[in-house]
This record gives C-alpha cells, sequence and structure tokens, in this order.
C-alpha cells in the first residue's frame, strides 16, 4: 500500500499518547466531587439498531439505566443484547434497565436516577427528545443529524448552552485522527492554495424521490403513535415505490426507511452530510455558506430526490472564497460523483476514485487531498509524489500537529462520557456540531425550494426568495410533545 494511504490503525495508535489536556473547560456534573472511577448513569432513546452500536463504547465503563424503544420486540431485544455484551466482555451481567416505550414517562418516573442521555431515534424525535434531556439537565449526545429544521437545530444549541450540559453529536469522523492530519496538511501549505472542494456519495440507500402512503396494518409491537412523536397524528402506513427509486430496504418507514421522508428525516444529506461535510467544515474554519445552489431528480413536497447536485458557496477566511460541491445518489444506473481532480492521473489515483463509493476531494493549486470513504480517516495526498514529500516532512516536523487530539478517536459517546466525567469538552460539542448540522441542512433547503438561496445567518432566513424559508422551521408539533 506504501504512498497511497496512512493506516487508521497506525495514528489511531500514536495518538494515544497524545495530550488529553487540548479540550479543558468546567465539569458542572461532578463538581466538587472526587471523578475517579465514576460511572456515568445513562438512558438511551433509540435502544436498538444505531442504539446499540452508540452505547458499545460506554456500557460496559457506564451503567445504563434505562432503554426507550417505541417498539416493544426491539426494546426487549436491545436489553438482551447489552446483557450479551457484558457476558462477552467477560463482565457480571448489570443490573437489568428500566424499560420504556415513551421517553417523556421515563423523564416523569426517573429523571432523579439519570445523569446522561444518548439519542438514537430517527431525526424527527432528536429534537424533542433532546430538549426534554436538557430541560431536566442532562448531558446529551444525539446521533447525526442533530434536527432535521435549522430552527431546532439553533433553539437545541441555546437550550443546551444555558443549561450547561455538556454535547455531543455522533459523527465519528470528528474524533479520528485522519480529519486532523488533512486540515493540517492544507492549513501548512501541502497543497498549495485550496481552490474546491468536491464531496459525494451513495446514499439514498433506501427509497426516495416522489413516494405515495398506502394504507396498512400496524405491527403489535410497534407503537405507531409514540414513533410518530411530535408529527400530526395519521394512520400507520407504507410506500409504493416507484420505478428508479432505490428500493433495497424495504416499503416501510419502521425502522429504516422513514430516511426519504422530509417529516421524518432528511435524506442523503442528512444521514451522510453530518461525515462527509465534517472535514471540510472544520478545514474551512467553520464558516457557513452564502449561496446555495441545487438541481436534483424530481421531489414532492413530502419525500428526498433520488438524486441532487448541490454548489455550496462559501466565503473567503482562512482560505480564498471558493465552493463545494456535493453530489448524491445515482442517475440512470450510474453514481453520481462529480469529475476526478486534475492531480488524480496515475491509474492507482484513478482506481481509488472509481473504487471510492463516497469520498472528498480538497483541490489545491499543487495537489489534492483525498479520501475515499466518508469520515477522512485515512486521508492521503495526489500526486504519489508530493504524498511523500508531505510524509517526509512530517517525520522532519516541518509539518506540524496543531489540531488538538480526541481523547477516545472513533468512539464519540466514549469521548464524550470521559468528558462528563473528566471534564473538558467533547470534539463534537454543540458549539461546533450544530452549525455544521445548519452547514447540511442548508443543502436540503436549496433542494425543497428547487432554487438557488441566498442565506442570511445573521436573521436565519432566506434572504433571496420568502417561499423557501417555510423549510426553515417545523411546520407544527403535537401538543405534549415539545419539552
Amino acid at each position: 500500500m506504501g504512498l497511497n494511504i496512512i493506516s487508521r490503525r497506525h495514528f489511531l495508535g500514536r495518538t494515544a499518547g497524545l495530550a488529553a489536556g487540548a479540550f479543558t473547560g468546567p465539569n458542572l456534573l461532578l463538581k466538587g466531587q472526587n471523578a475517579a472511577g465514576k460511572k456515568l448513569r445513562l438512558a438511551v432513546i433509540g435502544a436498538n439498531g444505531k442504539g446499540q452500536s452508540d452505547t458499545q463504547g460506554v456500557t460496559l465503563d457506564h451503567t445504563v439505566v434505562a432503554l426507550v424503544d417505541v417498539d416493544q420486540k426491539r426494546l426487549d431485544e436491545a436489553a438482551k443484547k447489552r446483557e450479551k455484551h457484558h457476558l462477552d466482555s467477560g463482565q457480571a451481567a448489570p443490573n437489568a434497565p428500566k424499560l420504556y416505550q415513551d421517553f417523556r414517562k421515563m423523564f416523569d418516573e426517573m429523571a432523579n436516577e439519570i445523569d446522561g442521555v444518548i439519542i438514537s431515534t430517527p431525526d424527527h424525535t432528536h429534537y424533542v427528545a433532546a430538549m426534554h434531556a436538557i430541560k431536566h439537565k442532562k448531558h446529551v449526545c444525539v446521533q447525526k443529524p442533530l434536527c432535521n429544521y435549522i430552527n431546532e437545530v439553533r433553539d437545541l444549541h441555546r437550550a443546551a448552552k444555558e443549561a450547561g450540559v455538556v454535547t455531543q453529536m455522533g459523527n465519528q469522523g470528528r474524533t479520528m485522527e485522519g480529519q486532523r492530519l488533512a486540515k493540517e496538511w492544507i492549513e501548512q501549505g501541502a497543497i498549495g492554495t485550496l481552490k474546491e472542494i468536491r464531496l459525494w456519495t451513495n446514499r439514498p440507500i433506501w427509497p426516495q424521490g416522489p413516494l405515495v402512503k398506502k394504507a396498512a396494518e400496524c405491527p403489535p409491537e410497534l407503537d405507531w403513535d409514540l414513533w410518530l412523536s411530535s408529527e400530526a397524528s395519521e394512520p400507520y402506513f407504507q410506500f409504493e415505490i416507484p420505478a428508479g427509486a432505490n428500493g433495497k430496504r424495504g416499503n416501510s418507514v419502521h425502522p429504516f426507511s422513514w430516511r426519504g421522508w422530509w417529516q421524518f428525516g432528511s435524506g442523503a444529506l442528512g444521514d451522510m452530510g453530518c461525515h462527509i461535510m465534517d472535514a471540510t467544515f472544520s478545514i474551512l474554519g467553520q464558516l457557513i455558506p452564502e449561496k446555495i445552489e441545487a438541481t436534483s431528480s424530481p421531489i414532492s413536497d413530502t419525500c428526498a430526490p433520488v438524486w441532487s447536485d448541490l454548489v455550496y458557496h462559501m466565503p473567503a477566511g482562512k482560505h480564498p472564497a471558493l465552493t463545494v460541491s456535493w453530489n448524491d445518489g445515482s442517475k440512470d444506473g450510474k453514481p453520481n460523483k462529480p469529475e476526478i481532480s486534475p492531480h488524480m492521473t496515475s491509474d492507482l489515483a484513478k482506481k481509488a476514485f472509481e473504487k471510492a463509493s463516497s469520498g472528498m476531494m480538497f483541490i489545491g493549486t499543487e495537489g489534492t487531498v483525498f479520501e475515499g470513504e466518508a469520515y477522512c480517516s485515512s486521508p492521503v495526498i495526489y500526486n504519489e509524489e508530493r504524498y511523500t514529500q508531505v510524509r517526509l516532512d512530517m517525520k522532519a516536523g516541518k509539518i506540524k500537529k496543531t489540531e488538538a487530539r480526541s481523547i477516545m478517536p472513533n468512539n464519540p459517546q466514549g469521548e464524550w462520557a470521559k468528558h462528563i466525567v473528566e471534564g473538558g469538552t467533547p470534539s463534537s460539542n454543540f458549539d461546533y456540531s450544530c452549525p455544521l448540522t445548519e452547514f447540511v441542512l442548508l443543502g436540503n433547503l436549496a433542494v425543497r425550494a428547487q432554487q438557488t438561496v441566498q442565506w442570511d445567518k445573521q436573521n436565519m432566513k432566506v434572504s433571496n426568495a420568502e417561499a423557501p424559508n417555510k423549510f426553515v422551521s417545523r411546520p407544527a408539533y403535537r401538543d405534549g410533545w415539545k419539552a
């Protein structure tokens, strides 16, 4: 593999010895207490599926006291999997957590027994669940995207700061070494002047495009009313999958194919944007675009498109003003990918690009930083000769490590828990991840508007047209759900 890859394992090992003190800050939960050996009492909302993987990195070090899932069968499975994980790890089976289908009831009954909450539900429930946790002064770790409406992102950020809780979004790339390396290389001139960024993904891998709801019998184990949470009450449905839509993951919104529906998910951008756009957001100094152009396959008022092409126009900051392009989905059965960088001319580079179903290219005047997956875990530089020189410059100390490293690489939930106990600020805390999520959701705003939008960040509105502003906020919330 030689020149064209830096082993993620190699760099994760190196980061273990870096200064954990790079992140500092007050620890409100344990103030005045001895933090050594402290076990947090955690609740998991959305306990199976993603909720399982989100707790693997913390469950052996801390105590899960409550599991919540609207599907009783999945809830019971989550409890069994948690017990098995402990036994497989050589630990005694823990005390059984309390099980709930309604997180509001959990907070009513157990608020004083919970320190932190991990939220791994469909997108539309992130905001209401997190706000309930924050209102109870609980630390929160929320899956990406934090919300699927920009107004909710801003509101959640404001509430968390006022409550003084420790926050995190579950975008694991933000904890990895690779993203830091890419930023250090670019800032220290490894590819000359940064001119353009190209991003892409093969998502959606679930049905999108205009979909038609069809009444169906609700599975007996699912509490559909709770699944809807703050959305208006409606009968349980499945949907017809039209020709040209991706139908690999079934025609029911539960438990997976909700992502294509605007009211429940946020399409390919919501699923992968907070991963693939993460390094871009960091490298550009956490700037918000001034203008977004969008074209896509047909959409409806209810569903995201099969493919979309976006161009984010970024103001000057650490780098000159430039464009960030985004391509998702497939066109005519072929992956919707950007053109390959002009620096990627070797057979090795062309094969790496062809193989990459998701990825990123940071194109400079003298080279390109390339990553052929979503998390920027193992970036490389093309052409190969330039990458060889960068590696020598790193070894000689000419390219320096300037970015603070995560204390728990590739484990955002574990990092969050560790900072609650020991103090400090997680890598993707809401000060970082809320504007990142806004960056991502602005793409959906342009797609839904079906026009170029100019974004007034200060006033949180589209300034060149009024109609798109209806997509900034969720239309309504059912009574009893908004904390």
